[in-house]
């Protein structure tokens, strides 16, 4: 009977600790009771393309910090987001539960030397509410939920060729649906544009491997019990 214990109980375990760590691989920030499940980017990709992303103590710092979430490359843009061709700069993405902040940092044009780092204008950032909850009710109106969130990201209108001063990027993975989506906003939360693109149901596959594991771990609690059931009858 024991050993029936044990078995049943590590069938338990198998089925409910991939479900487990799936919902609890993302940081979740609560944005005017929308929660939002966000996914960090590599940052190991923006450490490569130039030294100074290691060697400055303020952004490796910068790095390191737990709330940096998302990174983007703003490719010819000045502190201001107007377009400057001598620099190549990166916009590095903080977000918690006191909000979102931007640093865009400035390299040469060969991203081997520090020019400046500089805070995003407060002007540009302050609508983080009003972006996530227009965004969020884009899926909402659809009768969809919004899954978790891929980027957040600030960008100077020209990189994206619109005749703006700025605008918000978001991205986001609609699991149920194994749909990709991206949204850019104006500061006011009105959408400019969408891009939707079908990508792979990374959550059926999940589901399949546990499926596949389950039945590997019944058959041997079956074969378990069938040889303990003989023995009793011996």
């Amino acid at each position: 009977m024991k050993m029936q214990i044990v078995i049943a109980a590590a069938l338990i375990l198998l089925i409910a600790l991939p479900v487990t760590a799936q919902d609890s691989d993302y940081p979740v920030v609560v944005v005017n009771y929308r929660e939002l499940r966000l996914a960090p980017e590599d940052l190991t990709v923006l450490t490569a393309i130039s030294p100074q992303f290691t060697s400055n103590h303020t952004i490796s710092e910068l790095l390191a910090d737990n709330d940096t979430l998302f990174w983007e490359p703003l490719g010819g843009s000045d502190r201001d987001f107007s377009a400057n061709s001598s620099v190549s700069s990166f916009a590095v993405v903080q977000i918690n539960e006191t909000g979102f902040y931007e640093t865009v940092i400035g390299l040469s044009s060969d991203n081997q030397t520090l020019e400046w780092i500089a805070s995003l204008n407060s002007s540009a950032s302050a609508n983080f509410s009003t972006i996530v909850i227009a965004a969020t009710d884009f899926f909402v109106d659809d009768g969809r939920y919004w899954g978790f969130c891929e980027e957040i990201v600030v960008l100077p209108g020209h990189l994206v060729g619109l005749d703006v001063d700025y605008v918000w990027r978001l991205t986001f993975h609609l699991t149920a649906e194994s749909e990709r989506w991206t949204l850019l906003l104006e500061s006011s939360g009105f959408i400019l544009d969408t891009q939707y693109s079908q990508i792979p149901c990374q959550t059926c596959y999940d589901y399949s491997l546990l499926i596949a594991g389950a039945a590997i771990v019944t058959a041997i609690v079956v074969f378990a019990l069938v040889i303990m059931w003989t023995r009793q009858r011996k």
